[in-house]
């Protein structure tokens, strides 16, 4: 059995209550691999086996800042070294990591948000249609075996207020892939954003834990509620 999980951590950096509490939501379920979107390299269990997706392209955010890292009990043994088009720098990384169910490729990612750039005069979902175009072209697309996506996707599962086309480019980029995070995750009154997907050989077992949104020291830990579960050979 794999344990897996992802959860956008809202720039939460250890140091202070809020940090130190998301460090220790982290390391809690004990997962094997973690994708942690909008954060940094020191809020996983530890500073070894970490994929870092390099800088967001035109990106003002501090140098420890990331929008995925990736992160593995085990060592990487294959690190995917494709050059990611301009609206995937810094929003992908992928490798192999030998996990209880084999090696297995592991891809995080984080679509941009709807109003990506749009002080600079973007139209909304430019940015996020634009990086599942370019998501689409590569050949983690037609993986079947052993694959997982996972991050920070901006979408709800099923459609509730994005535009139909919007949504519609969404399913097209993950056709292929099961999507246990999508639909209605027990404990949450609303639909999550930050999902898992993988392909069909794997299943889930049991239900979705998560990272709920709470409170330390008066502050939120995150606006994301974070996911994760156990997977088996199907």
């Amino acid at each position: 059995m794999l344990r897996i999980g992802t959860w956008n951590t809202q720039w939460a950096e250890p140091g202070n209550p809020v940090g130190n509490a998301v460090r220790r939501d982290l390391a809690g379920p004990k997962c094997d691999i973690l994708c942690v979107t909008e954060g940094c390299e020191n809020l996983v269990p530890d500073n070894r086996n970490i994929l870092d997706a390099g800088p967001e392209r035109s990106s003002d955010i501090s140098a420890e800042r990331r929008k995925v890292l990736l992160w593995s009990k085990q060592p990487w043994c294959n690190v995917d070294e494709i050059r990611c088009e301009e609206h995937l720098k810094g929003r992908f990384v992928a490798g192999i990591t030998q996990t209880p169910l084999g090696p297995l490729t592991v891809i995080g990612v984080c679509i941009p948000y709807r109003f990506s750039r749009q002080k600079v005069g973007h139209k909304q979902w430019k940015d996020h249609e634009a990086w599942l175009r370019e998501f689409e072209r590569l050949p983690h697309r037609q993986f079947t075996e052993r694959t997982v996506i996972l991050g920070d996707f901006n979408q709800r599962i099923p459609r509730k207020w994005q535009p139909q086309q919007v949504y519609a480019s969404l399913l097209h980029a993950f056709e292929g892939f099961l999507i246990p995070t999508a639909g209605d995750v027990a404990g949450v009154p609303s639909l999550v954003i930050d999902h898992i997907a993988h392909t069909p050989d794997m299943a889930l077992v049991g239900d979705i834990g998560l990272w709920p949104i709470r409170v330390v020291d008066n502050k939120p830990i995150s606006d994301h509620i974070g996911v994760w579960g156990d997977f088996v050979l199907s």
